[in-house]
């Protein structure tokens, strides 16, 4: 299972204050990294005690976890976490959220998480029962 964030910063600040395109990015990533939306996005105008700190929140559900982000237009900075129990392409999807928010200045924290799920185990005796059948 990995869990990869990716921070962006020096993004296009427009891109960042726009409803319809934060909407779209969630919509393509899951199948952008092949995955199964469960869910409809939910995209939330954040207003806080300081203009500042304003900003879009939003999430998507797949099959396998989700996809979030929270995009800080005065910041230039976007949040985005892709956490899914099948692998993905995590330097696509770095490369995707920089060739979308046009930006080259990325952070990118990759977490493997549930190292001791069942599922993992379960999963793992398939492929090894499917390879004896061979």
């Amino acid at each position: 299972m990995q869990h990869v964030m990716l921070d962006l910063y020096h993004c296009n600040t427009a891109l960042l204050a726009d409803r319809a395109f934060l909407h779209a990015i969630l919509e393509e990533y899951p199948d952008f990294i092949g995955m199964e939306k469960a869910s409809p996005v939910v995209l939330r105008d954040i207003k806080t005690s300081s203009t500042l700190d304003d900003g879009m929140s939003g999430f998507v559900i797949i099959a396998t976890s989700h996809v979030s982000l929270h995009a800080w237009p005065p910041y230039g900075m976007l949040n985005l976490d892709i956490f899914s129990c099948e692998p993905f392409d995590v330097d696509a999807v770095a490369r995707f959220a920089c060739e979308r928010f046009q930006t080259n200045d990325i952070e990118v924290h990759v977490v493997e998480r549930a190292t001791r799920s069942p599922r993992l185990i379960y999963a793992e005796r398939e492929l090894v029962a499917e390879g004896s059948h061979s």
